[in-house]
């Protein structure tokens, strides 16, 4: 069992491109721990930004510290994916600039949701790392993404010339420095709970590939949150659970950070001014009859556009209007979080109905509206209005929007 220290080493290693995603990484933790050092491996982060930084943790008791790593030592090794750097190797480096006998290393495309005190006082059996299985792609290795390190055994056993030995001879047979990480630790680590490392990036993909367990293997929030994947939640669109969560702590000053002033429980809500109304259309194809005449005449509504593929233009234009969100390729997580907030639903889309939402919209017992071109619910009573009566919608949902916000105000005064 480790003890206490007197500050907890959290490593990261970033490029200068990467900075802003490292600073939100670095808020998340500072947003529910204290006391803490920050080593940063780079080559080319400004000393300006450390400097800005290092002022703003010397209030909670912290302080960063800048690691020059240089990229050339890695130049040869292959990347296995495109959205990958060169620094994503700088983790090998530990041993030689941490002078603590334990850090917890962090990638920059994750946040961290609680208070992560407890790994630095865990008991690693004689471990010299420990990590979470690498779900959804298998439970036989690691994700490299979060780990635990035993740093003086890292140093005892020279791990250092062990990882670069071992990425000099199987650098184009495995997937870059995770790949080698496992090789070098292979029945050799300690598994943590999955909460400490959920892989939201594999959300869309699971879905396509038929993998509806992924979708119960972890309900709640977890305490860090790895958005793998080139299917970043800075991206234009929505791919994964908790993208929210990642603008949360993006939106966060410092000054909210430090004096602990954001409301945690409302999160990005808290944050943002939202249309106080939900509805959606889920469609499979571009044509939505009326759309932008309704999103234009009810601005007091979020429009939640949903398909199973990429949008094409003619509905990515629609995002210029603030009260529009888009979620292309949609898993059963992101249908359940917009469905589960709608008021009433707009069965407009032309072609055929997908995910057999008009009678999930029948059991959730909410007003939905057609035009006659696009009615996917012949048999089933609901509102439809002829091809050309636009208006005639708008001020019926209005109406219905005014009774709820009546039966809000009612329930108000009761209470």
């Amino acid at each position: 069992m480790v003890g206490i220290m007197s500050k907890k080493v959290i490593v990261l290693a970033a490029n200068q491109a990467y900075v802003s995603y490292l600073e939100t990484t670095i808020k998340s933790i500072c947003s529910h721990m204290k006391q803490i050092k920050f080593y940063i491996l780079n080559e080319d982060i400004p000393t300006d930004w450390f400097q800005l930084v290092d002022n703003h943790l010397e209030k909670i008791d912290s302080e960063i510290v800048n690691v020059r790593c240089s990229s050339a030592m890695f130049q040869d090794y292959k990347l296995p994916t495109a959205h990958l750097n060169y620094a994503t190797y700088f983790r090998y480096l530990i041993p030689n600039h941490v002078v603590e006998d334990r850090a917890l290393y962090l990638d920059s495309d994750m946040i961290v949701t609680q208070d992560l005190s407890d790994l630095f006082e865990l008991d690693m059996q004689g471990y010299p790392v420990a990590a979470v299985e690498d779900l959804p792609t298998t439970s036989d290795k690691f994700n490299a993404g979060l780990l635990l390190i035993d740093n003086k055994k890292w140093r005892e056993e020279d791990v250092v010339k062990q990882l670069f030995d071992l990425t000099a001879q199987h650098h184009h047979e495995v997937y870059g420095d995770q790949g080698i990480l496992n090789l070098a630790f292979q029945d050799n680590w300690y598994r943590l709970p999955l909460t400490y490392n959920l892989q939201v990036g594999s959300d869309s993909q699971q879905f396509t590939l038929g993998d509806m367990a992924w979708y119960d293997l972890f309900k709640g929030k977890p305490a860090v949150i790895h958005y793998t994947t080139g299917l970043k939640p800075w991206h234009q669109h929505h791919f994964n659970r908790f993208r929210e969560e990642w603008w949360f702590y993006y939106g966060l000053s410092w000054e909210d950070v430090l004096l602990r002033k954001y409301p945690v429980k409302e999160g990005w809500s808290a944050l943002v001014s939202k249309p106080p109304y939900q509805t959606a259309i889920y469609t499979n194809t571009v044509n939505l009859h009326e759309a932008e005449n309704l999103i234009k005449a009810l601005p007091q509504v979020n429009f939640n556009i949903l398909a199973h593929c990429y949008f094409a233009p003619e509905i990515l234009m629609l995002e210029k209007y603030k009260n529009v969100t888009l979620f292309p390729c949609f898993d059963p997580l992101t249908h359940e979080k917009v469905f589960n907030q709608l008021d009433f639903y707009l069965d407009i889309n032309y072609e055929g109905e997908i995910y057999n939402i008009i009678q999930k919209v029948v059991d959730k017992e909410i007003p939905f509206y057609s035009f006659q071109a696009t009615n996917h619910a012949h048999e089933i009573p609901h509102y439809v209005f002829e091809n050309q009566d636009v208006q005639g919608m708008i001020q019926h949902i209005k109406n219905y929007l005014d009774t709820l916000e009546n039966k809000e105000k009612e329930c108000k005064q009761s209470h």
